[in-house]
């Protein structure tokens, strides 16, 4: 069969165009390949050069037209092939969490924080870290493996709960998951958060003796009407003696200084199922109040706008006398203790002024628990112990 001229420089002009193409295709990806090369390891990059060379370099048996569009089919194909590679291969460079993020502990756990990350990492890429992360450190005999997820990078959450991982405890702005790693035992890593820590302030007026009680806008306390102390929770790593005085200042406007805890109590099935517990603090009025007294002034009391729609002073008998304590095995004993600390204060401050004739016996002077903020000793910082006064 004869073919014409112009059929030949149709199917000529056709390998050129496919040719120029396929060149494009190329040129496009060794400009990607180059962006990706510099992120591989050193020795990779030899190896990929040889890939590239023993490829491209085509088969001499092909006839001239045939051959060329083969030789660069057949580069173009290697240069595919070769960045899928680097790809790959820098991927498995990542594989592993920087040591900045990582925290070890000293019962054989390993604590991540993706928060530390300097850069974000796509989703695709924690993951894989994340399986081969798991892999050697239960080859390693790791045992509790914690990690915080901030909320940028809340997409990893259902890969976490594929891998293994259970919620800990959740905060604004952050999750906390957890795996042990060991089947052979059953898991000894901490619930989350059980309890909440609470504070009721006991303030006495220095003259009359009276305590100081608030009726509260919103919740069950201002549905009965019912006269209690400033109440309030405790804010995360604030101690028991600062959140009473704070508390006490947002809700009376008063400026106090601690004394001593009262009594505790301890009860189950709150908020969240949470337990709670609860300490009744004696408060004193800052001594500016005691000056301003003694000239004739009373002491401010300045009710917070948002929650107390009452304040005054009562007299602590009434105050236990109120028709819901009646009956409460409980709040009766909570009530009964107040009023000895209360007398136990009257007593203290009577010997100071030198009333020697003051009523007073050895079990008053001794109510209660006071604060003691102490180093810690084999380690840096303080902490606050509460003890008897006995």
């Amino acid at each position: 069969m004869k073919i014409s001229s112009t059929s030949i420089g149709m199917m000529l002009s056709s390998l050129t165009l496919t040719r120029g193409f396929v060149m494009n295709q190329t040129k496009t990806r060794a400009r990607a390949i180059n962006q990706v090369w510099t992120k591989a390891r050193s020795q990779k990059r030899a190896q990929t050069t040889r890939i590239l060379t023993n490829i491209s370099g085509g088969d001499s048996s092909y006839s001239s037209i045939h051959g060329n569009s083969a030789r660069i089919l057949s580069t173009s194909a290697a240069v595919v092939t070769a960045a899928s590679m680097i790809e790959n291969e820098t991927l498995c460079e990542d594989s592993s969490f920087p040591e900045e993020i990582l925290q070890y502990d000293t019962y054989n756990g390993v604590t991540v924080y993706l928060e530390k990350l300097s850069e974000n990492k796509s989703i695709d890429k924690l993951k894989i870290t994340l399986e081969k992360s798991l892999t050697q450190w239960k080859n390693e005999g790791k045992r509790g493996i914690w990690i915080h997820i901030p909320s940028n990078y809340s997409a990893i959450v259902p890969i976490c709960t594929e891998l293994g991982f259970d919620f800990q405890h959740a905060k604004n702005g952050l999750l906390v998951m957890t795996q042990w790693l060991p089947t052979e035992t059953s898991s000894r890593l901490p619930h989350g958060p059980t309890h909440q820590v609470g504070i009721g302030a006991v303030i006495l007026h220095p003259e009359t003796h009276e305590m100081l009680v608030v009726q509260e806008k919103t919740g069950p306390a201002a549905k009965r009407k019912l006269w209690k102390m400033p109440t309030g929770l405790t804010d995360p790593g604030e101690d028991i003696v600062e959140a009473a005085i704070r508390e006490a200042k947002e809700e009376t406007g008063l400026d106090v200084e601690f004394d001593r805890i009262i009594c505790m109590r301890q009860a189950h099935g709150g908020i969240f199922n949470q337990s709670d517990m609860f300490f009744v603090c004696l408060l004193d009025l800052a001594p500016k109040y005691k000056s301003g007294l003694k000239n004739g002034e009373d002491v401010p009391l300045i009710p917070q706008e948002e929650e107390i729609a009452e304040i005054k002073w009562m007299p602590m008998e009434e105050f236990a006398a109120q028709d819901l304590w009646q009956g409460s095995p409980l709040y009766e004993e909570m009530n009964g203790a107040m009023i000895r600390v209360a007398n136990s204060v009257m007593h203290e401050a009577a010997k100071k002024e030198g009333k020697e004739h003051a009523n007073c016996s050895s079990e008053d002077e001794q109510c209660g628990l006071v604060a003691k903020n102490l180093p810690i000793g084999w380690r840096p910082g303080s902490q606050t112990i509460y003890v008897s006064r006995l």
